[in-house]
């Protein structure tokens, strides 16, 4: 079955792919849907394909405007504050359900700032950079080039518009008016860097020929760190925190160092091929394939462990394609 799903998956176009992979992501392969939420058409529709719109729109504005990785990562900001602000408005809701012993910790002015830095980071690296940089790795002849037309581009703008008055009726806390203001500002603000920043903000440089699988472990590392720190640990035993400044800075010193560590052995991105991007890909989604595992086994059968499995064989066999190519 797998494997008819996977030639299925190779006969699609390049947009239609992505369209598919950030629900994939975002939804199935973190976690946050079993496998039998999110083959349900209505669930799937509501919750999950707006992911598909979201990654579509950060990389088509970064093809049309001609920019580089930088300006993908500030459009997958701005995508996290739109859906976490804006459609879910979980950050400003003091009782959100997934907060858990985070409840009261971290909630200060109005925001849960802790809980918004870890979502940042997971839109950012998993609905955002793993979606496209997969879909990119599957079309590399299609990688520099526009894929949608620009009605369907307009269409996906209207689905991502849309999503945030049908989950309003799901979420019923409405966050104060200065609050909506200041979001729509900074996510203005965060579209209007992506344009205005040059293709190249870092200048190309030698790499230091460090070996795929590294950046598979920086990966891994930096998101179950993440994770374990802001929402595992806390469940244990919340009298272990810190100060929620103190996490806040951690989290944010984790991701900067990170982000520096990739910078610095790829040559600030102009010295590392399709096997170092796809071991990040890998990497980022490590934590969540594994607790997809345990998730099974602590919470009843919800097929958790069987995505974990077809991710496992997927990306397997798309290595040996990539290193085929690459090395080849």
């Amino acid at each position: 079955m797998i494997t008819r799903v996977t030639h299925w998956l190779s006969t699609l176009s390049p947009a239609m792919t992505l369209l598919l992979l950030g629900p994939i992501f975002g939804e199935l392969i973190s976690g946050h849907q079993s496998l039998f939420e999110f083959i349900n058409p209505l669930a799937f529709i509501l919750s999950a394909l707006p992911y598909g719109f979201g990654a579509l729109i950060c990389r088509e504005l970064t093809v049309r405007w001609g920019k580089g990785w930088f300006s993908l990562v500030l459009l997958g900001l701005a995508y996290g504050v739109y859906e976490e602000a804006l459609v879910a408005r979980s950050v400003w809701d003091p009782e959100w359900a997934e907060l858990g012993a985070l409840r009261g910790y971290t909630y200060w002015r109005g925001v849960t700032w802790t809980y918004l830095a870890v979502l940042l980071h997971f839109h950012l690296t998993i609905s955002i950079l793993c979606s496209v940089g997969l879909a990119n790795l599957l079309f590399p002849e299609a990688r520099g080039k526009s894929w949608l037309t620009n009605r369907q581009l307009a269409g996906c703008f209207v689905g991502l518009a849309l999503w945030s008055p049908v989950l309003a009726l799901l979420n019923l806390f409405m966050p104060t008016l200065p609050a909506l203001v200041g979001t729509i500002g900074a996510i203005a603000g965060l579209m209007t860097a992506a344009w205005a920043v040059p293709a190249r903000v870092f200048p190309p440089r030698a790499g230091t020929s460090t070996a795929p699988v590294w950046y598979g472990v920086v990966g891994a590392v930096t998101m179950t760190i993440v994770f374990v720190w802001v929402f595992m640990l806390p469940e244990v035993d919340p009298a272990w925190l810190p100060a929620w400044p103190v996490t806040l800075a951690l989290v944010a010193a984790l991701d900067l160092g990170a982000f520096a560590l990739i910078l610095h052995w790829s040559g600030n991105g102009a010295a590392w091929d399709d096997r170092h991007r796809l071991a990040l890909i890998i990497g980022f989604a490590a934590f969540f394939l594994v607790m997809g595992v345990f998730k099974d086994l602590d919470e009843g059968f919800g097929g958790s462990s069987l995505v974990t499995l077809a991710a496992v064989w997927y990306f397997r066999k798309l290595w040996g394609q990539v290193h085929a190519r690459t090395v080849g």
